[in-house]
């Protein structure tokens, strides 16, 4: 970023101007453009505020740490709840003052959490997994078949409209488990390959058929937005000559037009395969990893569309 030019030849009123804009781009103000630290400040709703701060210990976007530590002063026991138990998950320590200073919190249920959470950052920073939250209802976590070989991804078909009663726009998926590209790739494909295997609902496709475009102004199409993170990815249990690589989703739905959070859900899965002994074979685990992605955020995105949608 270049200084601010401060020769005469700028006027100083256009100087100050500039000189404060850069100060509140390197603050943390604009850093917080997460819809869910929005929702935990501004929301009416002390539940919306409460799931707000829940999604921020799920997605850990910048400024979450910020937007929790506020929130632990927040007139509801239950977001003050919430908001210390997404602290804990964060796992940062320097959220250790603030939780210092709520200890003798008036709520119980409030003292206990943040008691909680104490404990646990004094005993190490960590990250959440998805199994570190209960949500209802809880995605199952399947084992996939050894003899898959690879992700089944399903090619997109010609949507019809008239059938589809749900419509998602995928937001930020972020991938927490490792630097690998690939695995938020797999993450956004699986999302998709699940939406498309059921006609009731549709990836927006960014531009909508007149007959969408109208149901949606008649209020005939739920809309929402996804966001969602690859929060582990790991060995599994070593188990004789299996193989196995554990995922863990979390998912986090919007409504629109209000941007509020309607649903969170985690799912996981394992995927496993028998270790060959013959020489010169490929590495597995690539293969592992993109299967168990699979399987968990297929777990996760079915389980939410039962809620939405449940079949009769």
């Amino acid at each position: 970023m270049h200084p601010v030019d401060r020769s005469p030849r700028l006027p100083r009123r256009a100087a100050a101007l500039a000189a404060l804009l850069l100060a509140l781009i390197g603050s943390s103000a604009f850093a917080q453009t997460s819809p869910a630290i929005d929702l935990l400040r501004r929301a009416s709703s002390s539940r919306d505020r409460a799931r707000a701060a829940e999604s921020l210990g799920r997605l850990r976007p910048e400024g979450a740490r910020l937007a929790l530590e506020a929130a632990l002063d927040d007139r509801s026991s239950t977001v003050r709840v919430a908001s210390a138990q997404a602290l804990e998950a964060l796992g940062d320590p320097a959220a250790m003052p603030a939780l210092d200073r709520h200890a003798r919190d008036h709520d119980s249920r409030t003292r206990a959490a943040v008691t909680r959470a104490r404990a646990a950052l004094q005993r190490r920073p960590r990250v959440a997994t998805a199994s570190d939250w209960i949500t209802t209802p809880f995605a199952a976590a399947p084992t996939l078949s050894p003899t898959l070989s690879s992700p089944t991804l399903v090619m997109s078909a010609p949507i019809d409209w008239r059938r589809v009663r749900v419509l998602f726009t995928l937001g930020a998926l972020v991938n927490h488990s490792s630097a690998d590209p690939t695995h938020a790739a797999a993450l956004r494909e699986a999302l998709r390959a699940t939406v498309a295997e059921d006609q009731r609902y549709a990836i927006h496709p960014g531009a909508l058929p007149s007959s969408a475009s109208s149901r949606l102004r008649h209020g005939d199409l739920q809309t929402y937005s996804l966001e969602g993170t690859l929060s582990a990815l790991r060995p599994g249990e070593a188990s004789g000559s299996n193989l196995s690589v554990r995922a863990e989703v979390s998912l986090v739905l919007l409504a629109e037009p209000s941007h509020s959070i309607a649903a969170t859900i985690t799912g996981s899965a394992t995927a496993q395969e028998v270790r060959l002994a013959i020489p010169n074979q490929p590495d597995p685990m690539p293969r592992l990893r993109l299967r168990a992605i699979e399987g968990a955020a297929r777990g996760a995105m079915r389980s939410l569309q039962a809620q939405l949608l449940p079949r009769r």
